[in-house]
This record gives C-alpha cells, sequence and structure tokens, in this order.
C-alpha cells in the first residue's frame, strides 16, 4: 500500500509543478503588477520596442595572418602579424602588419623592420580590381573608401606615379603633395616630372600644379604653370603635337601637328599639317575605318605648296603637289561569292620628292592603282570583274589610266558533259572528254598622256575603247606512250569605235583618227608535242655521286593566214602609194598581223641535279643538290616567211647556288647580219662562224644572310641568360655611393662591366641580316649598233650590334657611273626609358641628317630634342 502510494505521488507531482508553472506564464504575459494569478488588474506601462542598429559596413570583411591574430575587447581592435591581409568587397590590403577597428573601421597598415638586414619588409600593398598601389604606411577607412597614404607608388596606363603625401577620396581620385610622374619602370627612375601639387584621377588624366623636368636626379630649367597627361584607356580624341625646327631653304616650321578624332571603334581621323616661315605649307587627311569581319583600309590625301629659294636671286619657285593614297581589303568571309579591293597611289610626281624624307619614298619613279569588283555568280561558271587602274612615272611625267575595264569570263567547259547525263564520270581514255575551251571578254577605256594634261578637255578627246574576245579551245593527249599531244584552235574577236586612217598631203604623211565602229574576227590554230627525258650519270668512287640530268624538248606548229590580203579588207592602201596600213593599228588591243604564219616553234628545257651517297651510323644517306633549276633555249621558224625565216634565239635559265645565291640569266641573239645603217640583213651569222649577235642580256646574283638566336655560353645558359642574370645582380649589387663612373684602377672598370651590364655592352651581332642583289644587262641601242651597258650592285644591311644598339645600312653602286647611289643610315640605341635615334643620307641629292632623343613611352613621345639637317638645306633648286 506505502510502496503504490509513494508511486502515485511520484507521478503527480511533477504533472503539478508542471501546471503552476504555466499559469504563472500566463499571468505575467498578460501584464499584472503584481504577478499574480487571478488580478484583472491593467499594467499601464508599455514594454520598449527592440531598438536595430544598422550595420556600419555593408558587406563582409575578411581578415587573415600568417604569424598571429590578436583582439583587443577593450578597444575593439583587430591586430594582424605577418602576411596580413583584409579583404572587402573588390579591396584587398596586404602588408606585414595590419590593426583594423571595429568601431571606425579604419585599417592601418605598415610594413616592419628585418633585423638582419636592417630593411623594411612588407610594405603595404593596395589592390582595387584590376588597379594596384604600393605604400610606405596607409591608414584606410572601409566604410568612406578614404584613406590617407605615406610614400605611394602606383602605375596608370603607360606611366607610374609617385608621391609623398596622399589623400585619396570615396570616388577613387588620389591628391598628392610632392608628387612626381614618369614612364621609367625603374625604382629609381631615370627621369621624372616633379609637381608640387598632383591630382589622378584613375583611368582618367593625371593633373598637375607647376611641374619641372628632373634628369637622372637632376632639375632642369624645362618647368610649365601646369600639366595635364591624359589616361584614358581606348581611343579618343586629342591635339597631336607638331615637331619645331629650323631649315635653311624654308626657315623655321613646325612638322606633323593636327588633331585626331577618334570618332568610334571602326573609324578615326587625323588632320596634320606643315608651316614654314618662308611659305612653304602642307596639310594631310588620314582616315582608318575597319569593320571586323567586313573590310578595312585607310585613305589618305596629302596637299602641299613649297616655296623654294631660286639660286642667285631673291625670288622663290612654287611647286604645288598633291598625292592620294587608298588601300581596301575585304575579309574574305564576308562575302564568298564577290570581292572588293583598292590600291591606289596617284598623284603629282613631285610630291614625295618635296615633302618624304623616307628613301624607299622619295627614290621611287612609278606610281600605280588598281580598284576591282569581282562577281562570281554561285552554281555557274560565269564570273564579271570590274576596274580601273593607272600608272604613272615620276621621271618622264608619263601617265595611262583605265577606266572602266569590264571582263566576263567562263571557267573551262568540256563539251564531252554536255551529251552525259551527270552521273557518270567522264572516260578519259576517251579522246573527245579531253576537249575543253573557255571565253575571256574584256571591255576597256583607256587614256595615255602625260600628268599636266590629264585634266584638261582636250585629254578626253584622245580616249581610246574597245572589246575583245578570245576563245581558246585545246585538248591534251598521250600519243606513242610518252609523248603529250596539244592542238589548240584560238578565235579572237575585236570591236573599236576608232578607225585609224592615213593618207598622203603633199609627200607628208598624216594619220587622223576617225570615230565609226570596226570590227576584225581572226583565228590562229597550232600544235605542240613534248615529252621528258631522263639521263643518270654516276661519278666518283664506288659510284658516290649520281647526277640527273631531265631534258623536256618541245616541237610544235602555229598556222595563221596573212590577214593584210585584200579578203580580209583589215588592212588599206595610203593613197598613191602601194603601201598597207591597218585601220586597227592605234587600238588597245592591237589588231590582225599582217604576214602568213606557218611556224614551227622549238623550244629545250633542262634540270640537272647531284645525289651524293655519304655513309653514316644510320646507314646510307643520300644528299640531294640542284645544280640548274631550269635552262631554256627556244626558237621558232617561219616557212611562209619570204626572208629573215628564223625568229630571235631566247635563252632564261636560274639556279640557287649554295641553297643562298639565287642567280637568273635572260638572253636574247638575233641570227642575221646588221647592216651599217642597223637594218637587219636576210644574212645568217652561222655562215660567218656566229652562232647570232646579241640583242639583249642580263644577269643578276642575289643573297640573303640572316643570323638569329643567343649564342651558348656554357652549362645550356644562353648568353642573353647571362646577361639578364648579370643585369639583376647588379640590381642587388647596385653602387649607392654616388661615384660614377670615376675608376682608380683598372680592376675597378672591369668590376663595373661585369656588374652593369646596363651601361657597357660588348658587340655580339646575335641578330643581323644582309641582302645583296647585283645585275649586269647589255642592251643593244635599236637602230645602231652601240650596247647599252647598265651594272650595279645593291645592300642592305641590318643588325643587333649589342644588346642596345640597332644599326641599318642601305647602299649601292653603280660601276658603269662609277658613284655611290642613293645611300642611307640609321641607328638606334636602346636607352631604357628613352630612346636615341639617328639617320643620315650622307651623300647625294637628298643628303641630310636627323639627330634626336626621345622617350619610348607614347604618353610623353613629344618630350625629345631633335637636331636635323634638310636635304633641301643642301641643294640648288629649281622651279618645277
Amino acid at each position: 500500500m506505502r510502496n503504490n502510494l509513494f508511486l502515485k505521488l511520484f507521478i503527480l507531482l511533477p504533472l503539478l509543478i508542471i501546471s503552476i508553472n504555466a499559469g504563472a506564464v500566463t499571468a505575467f504575459s498578460e501584464g499584472s503588477s503584481l504577478g499574480m494569478p487571478g488580478d484583472t488588474a491593467k499594467n499601464t506601462k508599455k514594454p520598449k520596442p527592440k531598438v536595430k542598429h544598422k550595420a556600419p559596413i555593408s558587406s563582409k570583411v575578411i581578415y587573415d595572418a600568417r604569424d598571429s591574430i590578436r583582439l583587443d575587447a577593450a578597444t575593439k581592435k583587430v591586430f594582424l602579424y605577418g602576411d596580413a591581409s583584409v579583404k572587402y568587397e573588390d579591396l584587398q590590403l596586404k602588408a606585414a602588419y595590419i590593426d583594423l577597428s571595429m568601431d571606425s573601421n579604419i585599417a592601418f597598415a605598415h610594413g616592419v623592420e628585418n633585423k638582419d638586414s636592417g630593411r623594411v619588409i612588407g610594405k603595404p600593398e593596395f589592390h582595387q580590381g584590376a588597379d594596384v598601389f604600393y605604400a610606405d604606411v596607409i591608414r584606410y577607412n572601409f566604410k568612406t573608401k578614404k584613406g590617407r597614404i605615406n610614400n605611394i607608388r602606383t602605375k596608370e596606363g603607360e606611366g607610374y606615379v609617385f608621391g609623398k603625401t596622399v589623400k585619396k577620396d570615396s570616388s577613387g581620385v588620389f591628391y598628392m603633395k610632392e608628387g612626381t610622374y614618369t614612364t621609367c619602370s625603374e625604382r629609381d627612375p631615370h627621369f621624372y616630372i616633379m609637381a608640387v601639387k598632383l591630382k589622378v584621377i584613375p583611368h582618367d588624366q593625371i593633373v598637375t600644379g607647376p611641374a619641372w623636368l628632373v634628369i637622372e636626379g637632376v632639375p632642369t630649367p624645362l618647368a610649365i604653370p601646369f600639366g595635364f597627361f591624359p589616361m584614358e584607356q581606348g581611343r579618343h580624341s586629342g591635339i597631336l603635337i607638331p615637331a619645331y625646327g629650323d631649315s635653311q631653304s624654308q626657315g623655321f616650321y613646325l612638322q606633323n601637328g593636327g588633331y585626331y578624332w577618334g570618332l568610334s571603334d571602326n573609324f578615326d581621323m587625323q588632320l596634320r599639317g606643315d608651316i614654314y616661315s618662308y611659305g612653304s605649307w602642307a596639310a594631310r587627311d588620314i582616315i582608318n575605318y575597319n569593320d571586323r569581319y567586313h573590310y578595312n583600309g585607310s585613305f589618305n590625301f596629302g596637299y602641299a605648296l613649297t616655296k623654294l629659294p631660286i639660286d642667285g636671286t631673291t625670288d622663290f619657285s612654287n611647286s604645288r603637289t598633291f598625292n592620294i593614297s587608298w588601300n581596301n581589303t575585304q575579309d574574305p568571309k564576308a562575302r564568298p561569292n564577290s570581292t572588293f579591293m583598292a590600291s591606289v597611289n596617284a598623284g603629282s610626281s613631285n610630291y614625295f620628292t618635296n615633302t618624304s624624307y623616307n628613301p624607299t619614298t622619295f627614290l621611287q619613279n612609278t606610281l600605280s592603282s588598281n580598284i576591282s569588283f569581282t562577281q562570281n555568280f554561285q552554281g555557274t561558271p560565269f564570273h564579271l570583274t570590274a576596274s580601273a587602274s593607272h600608272s604613272q612615272n615620276t621621271i618622264t611625267h608619263a601617265i595611262n589610266v583605265d577606266l572602266p575595264v569590264l571582263t566576263f569570263s567562263v571557267d573551262r567547259i568540256y563539251p564531252a558533259k554536255w551529251f552525259s547525263d551527270g552521273t557518270t564520270t567522264l572516260n578519259p581514255n576517251k579522246w573527245y572528254n579531253k576537249i575543253s575551251f573557255t571565253v575571256n571578254t574584256s571591255a576597256e577605256n583607256s587614256i595615255s598622256t602625260v600628268d599636266s594634261l590629264l585634266f584638261k578637255p582636250q585629254t578626253l578627246k584622245q580616249m581610246q575603247n574597245g572589246m575583245n574576245t578570245t576563245i581558246p579551245i585545246s585538248g591534251n593527249f598521250t600519243v606513242f606512250r610518252y609523248f603529250t599531244l596539244t592542238p589548240s584552235v584560238n578565235l579572237t574577236s575585236t570591236e573599236y569605235f576608232q578607225a585609224t586612217n592615213e593618207k598622203n598631203v603633199d609627200g607628208t604623211l598624216v594619220v587622223d583618227t576617225v570615230h565609226k565602229f570596226i570590227a576584225a574576227n581572226t583565228y590562229n590554230t597550232g600544235a605542240s608535242l613534248g615529252t621528258n627525258v631522263y639521263s643518270f650519270y654516276t661519278l666518283g668512287l664506288h659510284k658516290a655521286v649520281t647526277v640527273r640530268d631531265v631534258l623536256y624538248p618541245t616541237i610544235g606548229f602555229t598556222y595563221q593566214p596573212d590577214y593584210s590580203s585584200d579578203l580580209y579588207n583589215y588592212y588599206q592602201y595610203i593613197p598613191g602609194t602601194n603601201q598597207k596600213y591597218s585601220t586597227f593599228q592605234n587600238g588597245i588591243y592591237g589588231g590582225p598581223s599582217a604576214g602568213k604564219q606557218e611556224a614551227i616553234n622549238m623550244s629545250l628545257a633542262t634540270n640537272i641535279e647531284m645525289k651524293i651517297k655519304h655513309h653514316s651510323d644510320s646507314g646510307v644517306v643520300y644528299k640531294k643538290i640542284t645544280l640548274i633549276e631550269r635552262f631554256t633555249i627556244s626558237s621558232s621558224y617561219n616557212t611562209a616567211a619570204d626572208s629573215q625565216k628564223l625568229a630571235p634565239i631566247a635563252l632564261a635559265g636560274n639556279t640557287t647556288l649554295f641553297k643562298k645565291l639565287a642567280v637568273n640569266y635572260s638572253g636574247t641573239f638575233d641570227p642575221y647580219e646588221m647592216s651599217p645603217q642597223g637594218e637587219n640583213m636576210n644574212e645568217a651569222l652561222i655562215q660567218n662562224g656566229k652562232l647570232g649577235r646579241l640583242i639583249n642580256n642580263s644577269l643578276t646574283f642575289s643573297t640573303t644572310l640572316t643570323q638569329g638566336g643567343a649564342k651558348q655560353t656554357g652549362q645550356g645558359q644562353t648568353q642573353s641568360q647571362g646577361q639578364q642574370n648579370q643585369q639583376n645582380q647588379s640590381t642587388t649589387n647596385k653602387d649607392n655611393s654616388g661615384s660614377g663612373l670615376q675608376f682608380t684602377s683598372p680592376d675597378q672598370y672591369f668590376d663595373y662591366i661585369a656588374n652593369r651590364p646596363a651601361y657597357y655592352a660588348p658587340l655580339e651581332l646575335n641578330t643581323w641580316s644582309i641582302t645583296m642583289n647585283y645585275s649586269i644587262s647589255n642592251t643593244l641601242i635599236p637602230g645602231g649598233t652601240t650596247n647599252q651597258t647598265t651594272e650595279g650592285l645593291t645592300v642592305n644591311m641590318s643588325a643587333q650590334a649589342t644588346k642596345y644598339w640597332h644599326v641599318g645600312i642601305y647602299t649601292g653602286y653603280d660601276f658603269v657611273g662609277k658613284q655611290f647611289t642613293s645611300t642611307s643610315i640609321s641607328a638606334t640605341r636602346d636607352l631604357h626609358c628613352w630612346e636615341f635615334v639617328f639617320n643620315t643620307i650622307p651623300f647625294g641629292f637628298h643628303q641630310s641628317f636627323s639627330v634626336e632623343i626621345h622617350v619610348k613611352s607614347s604618353v610623353l613621345k613629344d618630350l625629345k630634342l631633335t637636331r636635323q639637317r634638310d636635304w633641301e638645306d643642301t641643294q640648288q633648286y629649281q622651279a618645277y
């Protein structure tokens, strides 16, 4: 009984306690003043609302350190030691020591002194996105994003900014006191612009107060009241600073100044000009455009007024010249079935002579242009091309313009396919399946005159135009197993809108152009037979040398009727004479030829190669050597001619010796004698023991020798790597004594060379190139018995003479005139952040020189010193 009673009390007592607690909680929640159940009095005091504290910063701050992290609860600071780092959004602060205040959100960072070396290590680094700057001490507020920095070092664009005392505002702008700006990457820069105050707007601009140039730590008198350095990324518009100087012939000048418009990513424009105190001036408009995957190009227009003094007078000669150049290239993927291209270089013959200082430009004697549009009709063999071209000789002032030129062509067609069902391949063994033809039609309008008369009204009356259609029909057959037979028939149709009319007026031949439509339809036929003949010869001990000679003999026959006969009416008699002339003779495509042709064509070509057998560890190895790549002799014999049936003999050949020296030869020999009056006689020279009479021949030798790479210095290390190691060593062993280049013993001198290769670079010639061309030619002057000989040598050399010097020489020698041709010498010296440039033309008409030292960076490219003497200052001038 007693046990049951205890069991009931054990169960009921916890339930009673739970119920009492529940009642008490309910009573307190209802606001009872006494806290007793059953009291209905209301509590008039309202509970205090909960205060929500706003977070001091919007993002999480992450901090870390390598050595230790100490938290001070009293001051609410975190102290980070050793490779400390604090990250907030896109900001990151690194240093050897950082303390971070939780209340003020201010981080204080600086480096620590290394007890062994005494150097300060772990100086602060501040990263924000892609921007980085270094400092000695940084105090930064992560909430306001403002900071105070001591001795900042940062990179902006191509330059480097240093500031002693810096404040950074919330927008990222830096305000510096005693700041410097330079494009030199050295910690102790070779030059800088010192400013009392400096403002840096990242990726936009740098603005300074009064500033002056400091070179090698020495202030210069070059000062400015304020400075502005744009740092915008990408293309932007701005002023192009001109170069200044003095010319004895044209006075003081400003050259190549102007304005640049960066209109868009696809289009920009430059307007540049020159002005001289004696009255000369020039203007140039340069446009570049680029539409990716479609087309790109440039357009340049230049106009110049050149006033040069006339020798012995006080007058000046005036020369107005211009030049237009346009280059356009279409991406092949833009329009696969059509192509538009342009290459234009046209203008006055004297433009580059008066305005250019580039030898390759002012020495060119031809200008040429070509504009074309080609349309391929997909699924058909048809092609259409519309083009315009021009050629101009700047010496003779002769100019030829072809505008427009229309060409329609048809791919090779095999007529046998017309009769097939299109599902089976033609049988190549059937002769009629090898016959094919093409069609080419062109229509052209052409003007030939001199440049000064090109735009005159009378020039339009000299236009020549016409149309020409050719249809070559041919086949290719193998006969007698080893021979190839190629018969052909050529059909030609020529149409003109002008005809030539000749008449005799009082014993004088008068040639007129009559405007009327004329047409000529001609044909010729022929066949050729060729084969290859192989010969092998063995020479040397154990037949170690094998020579292979391949002959390519070809013989053919050509027939063409005499189109000067009365049957065709293409030739007319001069009234009162028995002489004939062709009414097509002045046409742009020519006309039917006079005289019947039943010609036998002969040619023989050869190729000679040699193989040398070598024995090596891997077995027998053959080395191939080409002795003669190609040598050809050709001529023809016209059986229908009444005299001089054998045509001139043509020779041509080329080969490469020692895999470096290219040799080319060409020559023409006449097999008949010449009279003392310079006319050909029907008397073969072979009857007098001569093979022929020289008409012209030429022989050229050309080669290019190059050397590149770094030489081995041992232990698998290249010479350039060894120099880099020496340079790195010189950085750590840098002499701060300020003694300069003063030495008291030879040992100190050689030690200086070893430890400071940037100041002394030995002759290396690791990279060089030499191109040489020698040519000699001999040509018989028409109508005479004398020959004209030309012989010359041109040399173009460039070399990286030392690690820092690059030199180039272009020269030539005329062996007939016994004088040097145009010669130019150039040299550049890499001065780390500066560059020294020297150019000279030591003699000749364009004798001149220029010396310039300038900053390499494009931001300060106008910081330079130039001394030059133009070619006009050394020459006598005439009015053009």
